[in-house]
């Protein structure tokens, strides 16, 4: 009673204190299972003052006080916020033990669709987050049978749906996939703070992308950067422009939109770097320019080379590769400027900078493209994978070089 008295005052401190005084001495009287009601208010004080380990110390106490006395509703309880706190500092495979047993006891308790529901939709997460796609996609579709926004909240049915999204998209099956994180999109799109609709969009996009529905893919893409736009990312509006620019090119005759897109990309990011004040996100905008040049040569070298044979003739493959060299060329220098943190992603685009280079008969400058890229590695690790495939390449454009000298001579 002094306790409750406490927590009225706001004193939560005093109160902990008073209920686990209450706790221990139920437990020295031989009455263990009066204890478990004082020990989850201990919890609830904890979780309200940010102590996560004193919260799961009370609830494995009532757990263990409880034992066969607490009904099967309790017990449902305690495993499932135990799972959540569990779940909280990274022992998921621990939190999902918590969590099955919650559904089993929600069984027992003939609350399968409400609480068991809610369990069963934790168990699904906690699989997720270690792998177990399949199982987790299974729990998934059961919890979002019994789901509903009216008992368990919208929050709840949106996370569901986003989870089995993100188990069908690792099993390949796109489709479904897609059907999820539309579903869930449409929800969220009715939120005060549309980050989740936006993010949901923007997976469906990739999903529908994935499952060759071009059309749809581009409408969600395109909704997705509208809602980037509005929230003011402009690093994400950037990607769902480039998204779109490659889907363009997978159209027939699309290469020409492809291009606008990709080019409409670059003025998003370079226009929101020049307004960036912070250099944290000066250097986080001049990496996603960086990737926009490097994408964007790439998107040339493609739409040339799936050009026609008229084209080639017109010397249409000659200027998207020299096009495509300039964006090659921006993408390694702003990569430099990131220090070792861009390192390999300059090298990359140094390299396919040199095969443009070679394939417009610049062996010269490809070679020294190749040397420049030697010289960055000088030192590094050798048994780190990417830098033996960089060196690798480097030493084969060189030995072309060499080849053609020997040719000449």
């Amino acid at each position: 009673m002094l306790a409750e008295l406490a927590g009225l005052r706001g004193d939560g401190g005093r109160a902990a204190e008073l209920f686990r005084r209450a706790a221990d001495e139920y437990v020295s009287a031989g009455l263990p299972w009066f204890a478990v009601e004082y020990e989850v208010q201990v919890a609830a004080l904890a979780h309200q003052a940010g102590d996560p380990a004193g919260a799961e110390r009370a609830l494995r106490s009532a757990l263990e006080h409880g034992g066969p006395y607490v009904e099967p509703v309790g017990r449902a309880q305690l495993h499932l916020q135990l799972a959540e706190v569990v779940g909280g500092r990274g022992e998921v495979a621990e939190a999902a033990e918590h969590a099955l047993e919650a559904a089993h006891w929600a069984d027992e308790a003939g609350e399968s669709g409400t609480l068991g529901a809610w369990a069963r939709q934790q168990l699904g997460g906690f699989l997720l987050r270690q792998g177990r796609c399949a199982e987790a996609a299974e729990v998934l579709e059961s919890a979002l049978a019994d789901l509903s926004a009216e008992t368990h909240g919208d929050g709840a049915v949106v996370q569901a749906q986003w989870w089995l999204g993100d188990c069908l998209s690792e099993l390949d099956d796109h489709r479904a996939a897609a059907g999820h994180r539309l579903r869930a999109a449409e929800v969220a799109r009715h939120w005060p703070e549309q980050q989740d609709h936006a993010t949901l969009a923007h997976l469906a996009a990739e999903s529908l992308s994935k499952a060759d529905l071009l059309e749809e893919a581009e409408q969600a893409y395109a909704r997705a950067g509208e809602l980037w736009r509005a929230l003011g990312n402009p690093a994400f509006l950037v990607r769902s422009l480039r998204a779109r620019g490659w889907l363009a090119l997978r159209r027939e005759g699309g290469s020409d939109g492809a291009r606008e897109l990709m080019a409409q990309a670059v003025r998003e990011c370079e226009r929101a770097l020049d307004g960036a004040a912070d250099p944290a996100l000066r250097t986080q905008l001049a990496n996603e320019l960086a990737h926009t040049h490097r994408q964007f040569g790439d998107l040339l070298v493609r739409s040339a080379a799936e050009g026609d044979e008229e084209e080639a003739e017109d010397g249409a493959i000659q200027a998207a590769f020299e096009a495509a060299l300039v964006q090659m060329s921006r993408a390694a220098a702003l990569f430099g400027t990131l220090g070792a943190h861009g390192l390999h992603d300059r090298t990359g685009a140094e390299l396919a900078a040199g095969r443009l280079e070679a394939d417009l008969g610049r062996a010269g400058r490809a070679a020294a493209r190749a040397r420049a890229v030697l010289v960055a590695y000088e030192g590094a690790d050798g048994e780190d994978e990417t830098v033996a495939a960089r060196r690798a390449e480097a030493a084969r454009i060189l030995g072309q070089e060499e080849a053609e000298e020997a040719e000449e001579a």
